[in-house]
């Protein structure tokens, strides 16, 4: 982690607050009609629901304070770090391509370089194409990922150009990609010596501090602990400084949402509007922000999914009016994050793509040891909470008993690798073994209960047991498993470039949300939540 120098940022910089009460955030009740509803949250079952149901319409009708910017910098101190000047990267505004890259470019096209985690498909959505108007040097299909820098030949379909086409933040910086899991949190908020220094807040009976609060957030969300922690100063100004106002201590970020208070519920709604901006721009689903006063702005197609994800956030919070300075002025927020954790997009060149071309699932094998049945209960659906993609699968075991239960029976790692987590109803086990959750491949379990669970720092081989199906971590309707993938951070969808395979049964998404099939050969289970011997699935001695 590079060294900050904090004397050089002055108290008198931080954000100073002029907020008025925020009239209704409503969170109507929409029950999710599942066996499996993440994640867990010191929220009652009810409004955790609500609030997981609902993300879409949150970050439609967020209200926000009147924007927080620092004060006039001191001249003497050193400028404030411009994001619009960050190292160009290629597909983004402002690239220029080296001399042996350049390619002419017809007249009514326009040349697109990929990003890292481009398919596409994904390119053809967000340019308004089908993908095979796209002209490319390479043969690949629809959903295999594109090497970084590929020039693309797109027609322009826009009469003209979208809003707001400044890169913002690299994919990484949002997620909780390789590196993050070492950030000493404790000592960064220690030494900044503001309101954070001395908060706590009981989550499940656990007395946490702001330290363990943001991280907990940020690995279970798996995004970016330092993202959180400049989000809560450029907000709040708590890491620095103090609330002026008793009442504000109750909103770091500002919400000001009926029953989501504190810095964990307020925390955990940011990483949900985080993850709908980056994965629903990944997956080609979202194609426009939604400002706080409901007025729309379509995405520009060459951004970055982290640039996307940024941008949501603070349109859910600001009128178009001061969103572009809330977010790329001279004292907006990255400014605020390049001058507390250096250049963003020079972190990200050294550490390359986040979803390599060429990447493939390792074998992965049923999650529950031979001559037992299970049911698949559920297809695939959310891998962590609203926003993250269809990534996850759910499994019970059939032993005659329904609702949540204690069991035997055991749930087996499907790979073997290092736990680095255990705890909350989860367990993650890590492929590469380096001790990093944010590297490379990465299985979570979740719902096991705390007895017999694996222990952190345990190395498992295949097979291995982890602990036993529950209802707890979360919100569940009755006992299971819930399994789903990340890649250096990124969750992983069961379906597109990298496909779930369990033993040769491949995930396939239905219509709706946790529907689908599992497919191998000629045979087919089709998820159900009920006893439906058609979920029945055993796996091969």
């Amino acid at each position: 982690m590079a060294s900050t120098n904090f004397a050089s940022i002055r108290r008198s910089e931080r954000p100073v607050f002029a907020r008025r009460a925020l009239p209704g955030l409503a969170l109507a009740a929409v029950l999710l009609a599942s066996a499996c509803n993440l994640p867990a949250s010191p929220l009652n079952a009810a409004t955790a629901t609500q609030i997981s149901a609902r993300q879409t319409q949150l970050a439609a009708s967020y209200p926000s304070p009147t924007p927080l910017f620092w004060s006039t910098p001191d001249p003497n101190q050193p400028p404030l770090y411009q994001a619009a000047t960050a190292t160009p990267v290629p597909g983004l505004p402002g690239y220029a391509p080296t001399a042996t890259q350049v390619v002419p470019v017809p007249e009514g096209m326009r040349v697109y370089y990929s990003q890292s985690g481009d398919t596409l498909a994904g390119i053809a959505s967000h340019f308004l194409v089908r993908p095979n108007e796209l002209q490319q040097p390479l043969s690949l299909g629809e959903q295999e990922l594109l090497p970084p820098g590929t020039s693309i030949m797109i027609p322009n379909r826009f009469p003209t150009e979208p809003p707001y086409p400044q890169p913002a933040l690299p994919d990484a910086d949002i997620l909780f990609s390789p590196g993050y899991g070492s950030l000493d949190l404790e000592a960064w908020i220690q030494q900044g010596g503001g309101y954070l220094a001395d908060y706590y807040q009981y989550i499940a009976g656990e007395r946490l501090s702001a330290a363990e609060i943001i991280r907990l957030v940020a690995v279970e969300n798996s995004i970016n602990p330092r993202l959180l922690l400049a989000l809560v100063e450029f907000r709040s100004g708590w890491l620095f400084g103090f609330p002026p106002d008793p009442e504000e201590a109750q909103y770091p970020i500002g919400y000001h949402a009926p029953k989501v208070t504190g810095l964990f519920d307020e925390l955990t709604v940011t990483a949900r509007v985080l993850g709908q901006g980056y994965y629903g721009w990944r997956q080609g689903k979202l194609d426009r922000l939604i400002f706080r006063d409901d007025t729309e702005a379509p995405i520009h197609p060459a951004l970055n999914a982290g640039s996307v994800g940024i941008q949501n956030l603070f349109a859910a919070l600001y009128t178009p009016d001061i969103f572009h300075d809330a977010l790329y002025g001279p004292q907006g927020f990255l400014a605020l994050y390049a001058r507390l954790f250096g250049d963003p997009w020079a972190r990200s060149a050294q550490q390359g793509a986040l979803l390599p071309a060429g990447l493939s699932q390792p074998a992965l094998s049923l999650p529950f040891l031979s001559g037992l049945t299970w049911g698949l209960t559920s297809g695939p659906h959310i891998t962590w909470q609203a926003g993250t993609p269809r990534g996850a699968l759910d499994f019970a075991p059939r032993t005659g008993q329904r609702g949540c239960y204690d069991t035997p029976v055991w749930v087996t790692a499907s790979a073997g690798g290092l736990v680095v987590r255990s705890q909350r109803g989860a367990v993650a086990v890590d492929l590469d073994g380096d001790g990093d959750e944010g590297t490379g491949w990465v299985i979570l379990y979740m719902h096991l209960a705390a007895r017999d669970r694996v222990p952190l720092g345990t190395w498992v081989e295949a097979d291995a047991p982890l602990g036993h199906p529950s209802c707890e971590g979360g919100v569940s309707t009755g006992t299971h498993l819930h399994i789903a993938r990340k890649y250096n951070g990124e969750w992983i969808p069961a379906e597109g470039p990298l496909p779930l395979v369990l033993d040769g049964w491949q995930a396939y998404a239905g219509t709706a949300s946790y529907s689908g099939w599992l497919i191998r050969g000629g045979q087919t289970v089709v998820s159900n939540v009920n006893r439906d011997p058609a979920s029945e699935i055993r796996r091969d001695p």
